[in-house]
């Protein structure tokens, strides 16, 4: 009996210093996790919530600049620990962004249809006069963006097309996606800034050329306006521009709102908090 109790203190030693190094053990890896946590959080507040992106973010929900929508989706799957779950949210954002491309294209295409066809349009200017070079410009340069956002639409569809028939297509992507200097400091891979921008251009392209179009109408209908001393200065053509203008800022009024309502900020923010 003696014998047995000095064996029994010793192996209720021996358990409870190995319970002891497993909790701390845990515990360190528990520290560990929260801190990297903590610092991705940081990063992408830094990335999403800093000077002119964050102003377009809020206000245009990532339809013009990179927003969390376009981080988000490529840092996880970039960082995803087992190979059949990281497969398949590459091919989930591969058939996402091909779906996002093909309407884009179909959209620009018709806006470019609009825009040359501006030149049949009815003449408001008195006598006939050709439009204000201001109107020309903002309509040229619209088409121009268009048919820019076709082709950038086009040519990234092609490539995720032949990236994909390879064998390797998932694993193409992905180091495309990332950045060549491999993991940050907290151990995650960080998606390259320079594709955020690159997969971003077609909208940004039909963005544009949305918004040339806008202010090419509203020139083009102030520009009738001419106030000659013969000639009352409330004529059609004034009565015109007026209802125009009204119901334009009251369509960008709803935009906005509507962008405001339809803003959603980063969940995994919100649930860290």
């Amino acid at each position: 009996m003696n014998q047995s109790d000095p064996e029994a203190q010793s192996t209720a030693h021996i358990l409870s210093r190995t319970s002891t190094e497993g909790s701390a053990g845990s515990t360190s890896q528990h520290i560990g996790s929260t801190r990297e946590q903590r610092q991705n959080k940081q990063e992408r507040k830094r990335y999403k919530y800093s000077g002119l992106p964050r102003i377009l973010d809020f206000f245009w929900g990532g339809i013009y600049s990179p927003g969390p929508s376009i981080y988000d989706p490529i840092e996880i799957l970039l960082n995803t620990e087992d190979a059949d779950e990281r497969d398949r949210l590459t091919k989930n954002w591969r058939d996402n962004r091909l779906n996002e491309l093909s309407f884009v294209g179909v959209v620009a295409a018709l806006l470019a249809g609009v825009l040359t066809s501006t030149g049949s349009w009815p003449e408001i200017l008195p006598n006939g006069k050709i439009s204000p070079w201001p109107v020309r410009t903002a309509w040229y340069c619209g088409i121009i963006l268009s048919v820019f956002s076709i082709l950038t639409a086009a040519d990234q569809t092609v490539r995720l097309y032949r990236m994909s028939s390879h064998r390797d297509g998932c694993v193409q992507i992905r180091e495309l996606l990332a950045k060549s200097n491999g993991r940050r400091r907290t151990g995650r891979i960080s998606p390259r800034m320079a594709q955020l921008f690159t997969w971003q251009m077609p909208v940004m392209f039909l963005t544009t050329a949305a918004i040339c179009m806008i202010v090419g109408l509203f020139l083009h209908v102030w520009s009738a306006i001419r106030r000659l001393d013969h000639e009352d200065w409330w004529s059609d053509d004034a009565k015109v521009a007026v209802v125009f203008t009204a119901v334009g800022v009251v369509a960008i009024i709803v935009f906005f709102i509507g962008q405001v309502t339809l803003y959603v900020s980063s969940p995994s923010e919100e649930e860290a908090e």
